[in-house]
Parts: structure tokens; sequence; C-alpha cells
């Protein structure tokens, strides 16, 4: 099935990981005592899940995530956390960071096979639909005008993403959407569309830390714009007119890009 690195400090844990993964499900597994050891061994086992325990010496999870996500070789590898019921800050934490999910601790034979079960088949779906949309961005780029002026939406209303894309299309622009901040800024680093809109509760990414990212490269982009559409203008924040050249109700936002 898939090839599994499980990570934690327990030996017992690993050993019992390693014996259900392997008979179960059929999975090539390597493990590893703690983060530094799982860095290291994926220099060599090509890993496609890895089974992160949170607390561990040397180097915990929440270390060997951020280091993983900061790898272009690993940040999109799939992880399954290992965690206690008493560390649920932590795991808010981790989730935010592109996690599977959780499992928790202790784990019991039978209740860690259906869960297993039921994660690997996430898994499978996210690597899947991971291969499509690297086809499709490269069907894509091949069929990219550079002299078309490109629009980001990084928009959760996939209602009003459509409206927009539907719109923005209509008057010409190449349009980009996601509904996710790290998908989004992955594709302004990539594509460098200099008009971007931005909505309320985006995923992974939020959106005050998205655009912040995105200030970043306003003296490269003089041209740069940041749109941000709010359900309410009534609470807007001095952090908000900070990081956004423009703020737009909810209401007025398809009117606004049409003609």
């Amino acid at each position: 099935m898939f090839r599994v690195l499980v990570v934690d400090d327990d030996p017992n844990v690993r050993l019992f990981l390693e014996r259900l993964l392997s008979k179960k499900f059929s999975c090539t597994v390597e493990t590893a005592k703690d983060g530094a050891d799982a860095l290291s061994k994926l220099k060599e086992f090509d890993a496609e899940v890895m089974l992160l325990d949170i607390t561990m010496p040397v180097m915990d999870g929440v270390e060997t995530l951020n280091a993983l996500r900061q790898d272009d070789k690993f940040k999109n590898l799939e992880v399954i956390v290992l965690t206690a019921v008493s560390e649920k800050e932590t795991v808010a934490k981790v989730m935010s960071m592109g996690v599977v999910d959780y499992m928790l601790k202790p784990l019991l034979y039978e209740q860690t096979y259906i869960r297993l079960k039921e994660l690997f088949e996430i898994v499978r779906k996210r690597i899947q639909k991971r291969k499509l949309m690297e086809t499709s961005d490269n069907e894509a780029d091949a069929n990219i005008d550079p002299s078309v002026e490109k629009f980001l939406l990084v928009l959760s209303d996939e209602q009003l993403k459509r409206n927009l894309k539907e719109n923005l299309t209509r008057l010409g622009y190449y349009v980009l959407d996601t509904d996710n901040g790290a998908e989004g800024l992955k594709l302004f680093v990539k594509y460098k569309p200099n008009k971007i809109i931005v909505g309320e509760n985006i995923h992974l990414l939020n959106e005050k830390l998205f655009a912040q990212k995105i200030q970043t490269f306003k003296n490269q982009m003089p041209k740069l714009e940041l749109y941000y559409i709010k359900q309410e203008l009534g609470n807007i924040t001095s952090s908000d007119k900070s990081l956004f050249d423009y703020i737009i109700s909810k209401d007025k936002a398809v009117a606004m890009f049409q003609k």
C-alpha cells in the first residue's frame, strides 16, 4: 500500500504500528525514534505517509512538521499525528500545518486498525488530487498568454468565488483560484498575479497571515493590489487597513468587478 515512516520515542509503539501496518495494510515501514532521526531516515526512505508523535525528546512533532513544511521535497508529505488527549492546544496548532488528521493515544489494536483504514482512504484521495492538479497545472501553464493580466482569488465562499471568476474571465483576466491561504501563496509565487482578492475565514493560512506574506513582495511588484472582501465593514481594524489596499463589503464585491 503506502511507504510509511513511524516516528515515536516509545519502542513499543513503533513495534506495534510497524506490525499492524505491514500485516494489515501491506505497507513498507521504516521507524524513527524522534524528529531528528526521522529527517535523517527520509534521506534514504521515500515515505508517502508519516505517523508522527507530538511529544518526543531531541526534536518533537511540531519542530519536525516545521522542518518538513519548509523543505520543497517534503512539504506535501502526508502526516498523521499521534497525540494524547491532554495535548489539545498542540493538536490545534499542527492541524493548521496541513496534517491529514490525528490519532489519540493510547493506541488499541482494533480502534487503531479502523482509524488507519479511514485515514489511509483520505491520504489516497489527497495524493490522487495533488497528482491531478499537478497535471492540470502543467497543461494550463503551456496555454497561458504572458501578456494577459492575472487575478488570484483566495475565497472559501464557493458561490462568491464562482461569480467573481466568471466576471473577471469575461473581462479578459486569467483567473487563478483556491479556497485556502497556503495554496494561494503557492499560486502567487508561481504566477505573480498583480491583483488578488482575499475573503474572510480562509483555511490553512488565514487571510491576515496570507496578506502579510504578500506584502513582502510590494517592493518587487509596485502595481500589486490586494482586495479584502468582508461580510461587514463596521469592524474594519487598523491592521486591515495596513494589510489591504481595498476593503469591500461582500454584497458589493461581484458588482465591483463587472462592466
